[in-house]
This record gives C-alpha cells, structure tokens and sequence, in this order.
C-alpha cells in the first residue's frame, strides 16, 4: 500500500493566494501517480478518506485536476462503437442545480437532427431529479453493459452509462460523495472524460467551483475536443434564459462560437418531473419552441460534429426544427 502522509502534510500547509487558486503542492505528474494509487486500490482507507477531506475542504488545483484526468484514462475500458456519425457526449454529476434537467433537454433535443448522444455520470443525485429519472421519464433507461450501449446508440442514438461501466474504481469514488457531502475531484474531473476513449466531442462547462479560470486550463489540457460553455457571472450553469459564451476547443486551439449573451428576463421552467418531462417531450417534438440558447447551442453542436457543413446550414436546419423562423 502506499503512504500519502507526506503529501497530506504538503496539502495541510500550503498556503492559498489572493484569488483562491491552491498553490501548487503536486505537479500533474505527481497527482496523475497518485490517482493512479488511488484508483489501483492501493491507498490505505484512511489515507485516502484524509486525502479527499482535504481537497473538498481547500479546492483542487488544476494540476489536481490534469493529474486525475490522466491517471483515469490510461485505466479505463475502452469502448469504440461503430456509428455513422460522431457522438456528443454530456457529463452529468451533479456539480450544479438543475443540470440534469439542462443535459437531458439538450440529448433529446440533439435527436432531432440525428446525432447520437451519451450521457454519462451517477444514477442518483443531490441537486433535484436525477439524469436517470429524468431519462427514464423519456423512455430512456441506463445501460447495463457497453455493449447495451452501443446497442442503443446504434439503434435509437442515445444512451446513459454509469461510470462504473467504464471503472468500477472510479465509481467507488464518486460513491463517496454522499458520504463527504460535496462534490470531490472525480465529479470535476469527469467533466473533460471521453467516454472509453470513443472520440466524441465533450460538452464541458465552466463549473461554479473551483473556479471557471481553473477548469478551462483543465479542459485544454485534456487534448480532444470539447464545447467550452462559460455561463454570464450572473447566470448559472444551465440557464435555459441566457446564451453562454459558447467556443469549441481542439486540443490547445480555441474557435470561439457565440458569445455570452446580456441581461435577460428569466425564463420560467417547469420545476418539478410532473412537469419538467413534459415539457422537454414539447420542445423535442416542436410542439413548443425551444430556447434561443439551446438553439444554438445545438447549432454548435452540428458544426463541431461535422452534421452540418457551417453554422449557416445549421442554424438554418435547428430553427425549422424548433418552432422558431430565425435563431
């Protein structure tokens, strides 16, 4: 077993800056083979009950976040699923209210144009309805097995997988947050995860801690490629009633797409899953139209995928397949 005492006392020492940025206590080197320790099951329960307090208490770094990151993809499965176009994949953990709601009206609105997506992150939550409720309500049930997985991507073009799917450790982990009462590095890290290595383009977002300055590093450094949503400060994440700043990232290259809109009149949604579901159901199937900002978030979408040749097609398409005239 390995001993993370020392690293325990570097983290209980350090010092914090102005702005709230932990200092600098591991490289991402030294936290990708802590991780690793950690997930190969060979970090003492007390440790690593002390390790996780510590980080839930003082914040991650994004050196935290980069070394986790790295340390998760060189041990999961990896799952290749033939498909005929590429994926979209949306994380849901719970790291901010209402985002499950925000996730599965996004996936079920991107079926309208035919790109298959895979939800992925706990079948429970601790911010309202849970992605898997929610989802269920939609006709929409987690997958047992990869191989179910692909089953549904291929034949329905959506699919909810359980982390576990992919590491039983890193489920283990994320199990843990009932217990700590906060959303721990794994729930973080997994917003920039690539499921089994499949090559979709991740749907990422400025979470409101740690800070949006350390996630996007952490996402750029991830390599792929993933949709940045950075939400106005007086916005939170998932608000239906205001467009985030929306830009693709390929690797350490940025395409800025849409630009973060302005004040706004707040948009009213349904708040519980008697009405919530219906509602998405409505504007899935255009009998409701959908919000300008998951217009063209879906827009956005479609061009990273290469569904649509440039955001003049796109647009075109989402807003005839929406309810709306123009987006």
């Amino acid at each position: 077993m390995l001993s993370i005492s020392p690293l325990l006392r570097r983290l209980a020492d350090r010092a914090r800056t102005a702005d709230g940025e932990p200092a600098a206590w591991l490289e991402a080197d030294e936290a990708s083979l802590l991780w690793g320790a950690v997930l190969d099951g060979a970090v003492p329960e007390l440790e690593l009950g002390a390790l996780l307090f510590a980080l839930a208490k003082g914040g991650e770094s994004t050196d935290d976040l980069i070394g986790f990151h790295r340390a998760l993809a060189a041990r999961t499965a990896k799952w290749s699923p033939e498909l005929s176009r590429r994926a979209v994949s949306i994380p849901v953990y719970g790291l901010y209210e209402g985002e499950a709601a925000f996730a599965a009206l996004l996936a079920a609105f991107l079926r309208r144009f035919d790109v298959p997506v895979v939800l992925h992150g706990p079948l429970e939550s601790r911010t309202g309805p849970s992605a898997a409720s929610l989802l269920r309500d939609l006709g929409v049930l987690p997958c047992a097995s990869l191989a179910e997985g692909e089953r549904e991507l291929r034949e329905r073009g959506i699919a909810f997988l359980s982390p576990v799917l992919f590491s039983p450790a890193l489920g283990d982990l994320l199990a843990l947050r009932a217990r700590l009462g906060t959303p721990l590095v794994a729930h973080r890290a997994a917003l920039a995860f690539d499921p089994g290595g499949m090559g979709a383009l991740r749907v990422a977002f400025a979470a409101p801690n740690p800070s949006p300055v350390r996630i996007l590093p952490f996402v750029r450094s991830t390599g792929g490629d993933a949709l940045f949503l950075d939400w106005p400060a007086d916005s939170g994440p998932g608000d239906f009633s205001r467009r985030p700043r929306i830009s693709r990232w390929t690797g350490a290259a940025e395409e800025p797409y849409f630009d973060a809109d302005g004040a706004g009149s707040p948009l009213a949604l349904p708040t519980g899953p008697g009405e919530l579901v219906p509602w998405i159901q409505a504007v899935a199937g255009r009998t409701t139209p959908a919000p300008l900002p998951l217009v063209h978030l879906a827009a956005s979408c479609l061009v990273a995928t290469g569904a649509a040749a440039d955001f003049t097609q796109a647009k075109a398409v989402v807003a005839l397949q929406s309810g709306r005239l123009a987006a």
